[in-house]
């Protein structure tokens, strides 16, 4: 099982977080239990969120490894299309989900501002592959995502700025859905 460890030494249950993105990608309904996972537990276990510890890597359910930065930025993927999918498009007032949507919007935004990102794509590929369905999803309210989505596809498709060359094949098959 792979684990999230907060500044108490809580753990998060990577497993099922990505199971519910998974699952919210496709369109299934969240069970009562769900929902109360993604309502009590995660907030309390990420409470000094975004001042938490990310493991260096992990294991993604799509088949990939995934380590350093990208963890993160996973993990806040997978937040933000669960929340949405449990709570609504504005996260149904969720302080968590909505600090979460506020950082990683202003990460994305930074990467494009400072660090001379296209629109919609953020530091590197993996990072960029793990926004690409929060975008489709349209899951950051401060952004057009699914045109920006569309803009990312494109850059895979013409192999433009990080992806002139190849992507982890996995990866990218997962992200592309």
């Amino acid at each position: 099982m792979l684990h999230l460890v907060t500044r108490k030494n809580q753990a998060m249950d990577h497993d099922r977080l990505f199971a519910l993105a998974e699952a919210a990608r496709h369109g299934r309904r969240f069970s009562r239990g769900d929902v109360a996972f993604l309502r009590d537990d995660i907030p309390a276990e990420w409470r000094a969120y975004p001042k938490v510890r990310f493991p260096r890597t992990i294991r993604h359910p799509g088949g990939f490894k995934v380590s350093g930065a990208p963890v993160g930025t996973f993990l806040r993927s997978a937040l933000l299309i669960v929340g949405q999918k449990a709570f609504g498009r504005r996260y149904g007032g969720q302080d968590f989900y909505e600090r979460v949507e506020t950082d990683l919007a202003m990460r994305i935004m930074r990467a494009h501002f400072h660090g001379g990102a296209p629109k919609g794509a953020y530091c590197c590929k993996p990072c960029t592959l793990a926004v690409l369905a929060v975008l489709e999803e349209n899951a950051i309210r401060y952004f057009a995502g699914p045109a920006l989505a569309r803009d990312v596809r494109r850059l895979i498709a013409e192999r433009a700025w990080r992806f002139e060359t190849p992507a982890n094949a996995k990866m990218l098959a997962w992200s592309l859905g």
